[in-house]
């Protein structure tokens, strides 16, 4: 009797170790998670992160404008018509912050809009200085009244009127790289006279007037100016050229001539 109790017990107990609720298999992401939170747990690593966050924050809350602030500025380049100092005292005004979060765009642009100024290049010199590197506009030829047209065919006007011995244009608003094409073009022709262009003048009819150095003025008109600029160059060396102190001008509108007007004796 005793033993079928005891038999009855242990299946008892069996039933009831039997009944215990099952372990949930754990996540993958549950794994992946704790063992980041792992990894990152060890001291070297989290002391680096620490130092991270702490650096973050701080340059959230630091005025970079007194990092070290900008003490001087140096400017490049060779110059004809600008003067350093100029630049300098037109750059100072807009250099605002410190090395790290000055703007480089705002000092082109205050030299940028200057006359003579072709181009301009900033850069930051460790600790506390700005490199400007600046590139004059070089006069080819004078245009209108005041202006000058650089090798660039830009047309530009100085605050002064520069004493420059260059070719001058004169012609039509907006017609200033054509005419600057034209006198390249123009003067390579009359290379084997000698004779070299002081003034082009393109006039409100659209007639062409060039003005040699030598004082002799040549008429070329509106149509045909290439044609009849070829046929001077070709008659000029044979009949005109040794008598052409005494011309005054020549004009070559005609079909198939020319006409010569003689100084007063």
């Amino acid at each position: 009797m005793f033993n079928k109790n005891k038999k009855r017990v242990v299946k008892s107990r069996q039933a009831v170790r039997g009944s215990k609720v099952k372990k949930r298999k754990k996540s993958g992401f549950t794994s992946k998670f704790k063992g980041a939170v792992g990894f990152l747990w060890r001291p070297g690593l989290l002391s680096g992160l620490t130092l991270i966050v702490i650096g973050i924050f701080a340059y959230k809350n630091i005025n970079l404008n007194n990092v070290l602030p900008i003490q001087s500025i140096k400017i490049e380049g060779e110059f004809a018509f600008l003067d350093k100092k100029q630049l300098q005292i037109k750059a100072i005004p807009v250099v605002k912050g410190g090395f790290f979060n000055v703007s480089l765009d705002s000092v082109r642009d205050a030299l940028i809009e200057l006359p003579w100024v072709e181009d301009v290049s900033v850069r930051r010199q460790w600790p506390n200085m700005l490199l400007v590197r600046v590139i004059e506009q070089k006069p080819v030829v004078l245009w209108g009244d005041n202006a000058v047209i650089s090798a660039k065919g830009k047309m530009f006007i100085p605050e002064q009127k520069p004493e420059l011995n260059l070719p001058h244009l004169s012609g039509p608003q907006g017609q200033h790289k054509f005419m600057l094409q034209e006198l390249a073009r123009m003067q390579a022709w009359l290379l084997d006279t000698g004779l070299y262009i002081k003034n082009i003048e393109l006039n409100a009819r659209r007639s062409w007037i060039l003005t040699m150095t030598s004082g002799m003025e040549l008429r070329l008109g509106r149509k045909q100016m290439h044609e009849r600029l070829n046929r001077f160059v070709s008659v000029y060396k044979e009949t005109l050229e040794a008598q052409k102190k005494q011309i005054k001008y020549i004009d070559m509108r005609y079909t198939n001539g020319l006409a010569v007007a003689w100084k007063e004796a």
